[in-house]
């Protein structure tokens, strides 16, 4: 090979290789662009994934001054039962509140010259004190809502015990309709200028009544607490004899909602007078781009 064919010869072989060379970078930095490309796309994804979960907790709590649980309690008197609502989560909330009434009757002696306990005895109106059979009686506990049942026992010391022969339990409280039983002659006061049946004008911070519910007419803010609801329990004067000696319980039931449009729906409340209270006041997600609360 002479001096002009080797110099072909090396000619040759240095674009070949400038060539492979070439061919490898753009491989090389191909790869090292889509490395990258992937790496940023996974870091993205977890920050996604690192974002704090939303905090926000609607909660709240009923306040009472007094949970009245009444036995000997004389007609025409009044018990103090405060009842109100604190806002104890981290946003906004909505609440309303309604009430249970629980009563129990026991068996009065009424008739004369009857048989008790193999005794003649002449009725007195007062409370029949019957035996307790400690194998099939059950005791009536103030506090256990679940033993106030008609044939249980209530104890009033070591050897006195009534029997409850007239149980009501669970009734809803209805200010417009009062049943046409023993519990009409429980009267509930309320607050005297903040609760109303009817939409009132130009009022705030008030209690509104509407079908067994009582809703509160403000959206309450974290740590805030409504206007008292009821003050006190109030026996009617004309409570019947027959009852004396019962025991009563008004137990206080409350909902908390967000701000969101769907309470409306949720709490069945779309289109009756209770949504004009909040129609201003709660986020409604088509307006969210039109200056709508939240």
């Amino acid at each position: 090979m002479n001096q002009k064919e080797k110099g072909r010869h090396l000619f040759r072989v240095f674009v070949k290789s400038k060539l492979l060379f070439a061919c490898f970078s753009l491989v090389l930095s191909l790869l090292l662009v889509l490395g990258s490309t992937y790496a940023w796309v996974t870091k993205a994804d977890e920050r996604v994934n690192r974002s704090p979960k939303n905090k926000a907790i609607v909660s709240a709590r009923i306040e009472e001054d007094f949970n009245a649980v009444a036995p000997r309690w004389a007609p025409g008197t009044k018990r103090p039962k405060a009842v109100r609502v604190k806002n104890d989560g981290t946003t906004k909330a909505i609440v309303r509140l309604s009430f249970k009434e629980f009563f129990v009757g026991f068996d009065v002696d009424t008739a004369d010259n009857h048989r008790l306990d193999d005794t003649i005895v002449n009725g007195n109106g007062n409370l029949a004190v019957h035996e307790l059979d400690g194998t099939t009686d059950t005791l009536i506990k103030v506090d256990d809502i679940s033993t106030w049942e008609v044939g249980n026992k209530y104890q009033e010391d070591a050897t006195t015990f009534y029997l409850a022969d007239t149980v009501l339990k669970n009734e809803t409280y209805k200010y417009s309709d009062r049943p046409a039983n023993v519990l009409a002659s429980f009267q509930l006061d309320f607050h005297p200028t903040k609760f109303f049946d009817q939409v009132p004008a130009n009022e705030t911070n008030y209690w509104f009544y509407h079908n067994g519910y009582f809703y509160y007419s403000e959206i309450l803010e974290p740590n805030e607490v409504t206007e008292d609801l009821l003050k006190s329990v109030t026996l009617s004067p004309a409570y019947a004899n027959e009852y004396k000696g019962a025991l009563y319980k008004l137990v206080p039931e409350m909902d908390a909602h967000d701000i969101s449009e769907s309470v409306l729906t949720d709490w069945g409340i779309k289109g009756t007078d209770v949504e004009k209270l909040y129609k201003d006041k709660l986020h409604y997600m088509n307006k969210t781009n039109e200056g709508g609360t939240g």
